[in-house]
């Protein structure tokens, strides 16, 4: 008798020593500060196994930034890509930096994805993690004032292989450098009838009500006149906007 119940603690943990290792995966996204990136430097292999840019696979993050670079204030769609022949499980981390900072703000266009890291950075959701060697994840983004300068998109894609556990899955990271729009020197420039900047006397000319703020997103003036203007205003960077048209200029 005392044989046999001596055999039973063993046998529980001869049974929890040899158990498959139990999956360390977030099905509902990644806790965050898992992009790769200068500032968290960590990935996905804090949650699964695998060395990093590993086996074959690739991931690409693009946008539709204009090549001559993003406004302030102005929204973008940022896509992060991922492919990996038969792969039918797929997660990720994306944000936004600039030099020591998080850059802009993020926005979640459909229910795949979700804010995580106190906002700053994107991951899947459950329902954003099924594809088929092919698995591309969107989001907005709005560069701020901490976005001056250009910015450097950072992320962590895994591709699991859906054994129910975190070995053997895949793990690649990407980033994609974006640059500000500099704009000097506006001079009688239109954009589609909504308003016109005078840089030698700081004149705005519009035909609908101009709104303009300062680079930390201020509102610092208020027209719907046909020519406003700004020369009150200090030296710096400011952002002006209308019905159909957003454009930052430069006060010298």
């Amino acid at each position: 008798m005392k044989k046999y119940l001596l055999l039973i603690p063993i046998t529980l943990a001869l049974a929890i020593f040899f158990y498959p290792t139990t999956s360390n995966s977030n099905p509902e996204g990644s806790p965050g500060g898992k992009t790769n990136s200068a500032m968290d430097g960590q990935n996905c292999t804090g949650c699964h196994s695998g060395t990093i840019n590993s086996g074959v696979g690739t991931a690409t993050i693009t946008s539709d930034i204009p090549v001559n670079g993003y406004v302030i204030g102005n929204t973008y769609t940022i896509t992060l890509t991922g492919v990996k022949t038969n792969c039918i499980k797929f997660g990720f981390e994306l944000t936004a930096e600039n030099g020591n900072s998080k850059s802009g703000d993020f926005m979640i266009t459909d229910n795949t994805t979700k804010l995580v890291n106190l906002n700053k950075a994107v991951t899947h959701k459950t329902s954003g993690t099924s594809g088929s060697t092919t698995k591309s994840w969107t989001m907005d983004w709005t560069p701020t004032a901490n976005s001056n300068g250009n910015t450097t998109f950072y992320a962590s894609l895994l591709f699991s292989n859906a054994n129910s556990n975190n070995s053997g899955d895949n793990v690649f990271t990407t980033s994609l450098l974006v640059n500000e729009e500099i704009v000097n020197g506006i001079s009688d420039n239109t954009f589609k009838n909504s308003f016109n900047y005078n840089s030698m006397n700081k004149t705005i000319e519009t035909t609908h009500a101009i709104l303009v703020y300062d680079i930390s997103g201020k509102l610092v003036l208020t027209s719907k006149e046909k020519s406003t203007n700004i020369s009150n205003l200090k030296k710096g960077i400011y952002i002006l906007k209308s019905e159909n048209k957003t454009q930052k200029i430069i006060l010298n």
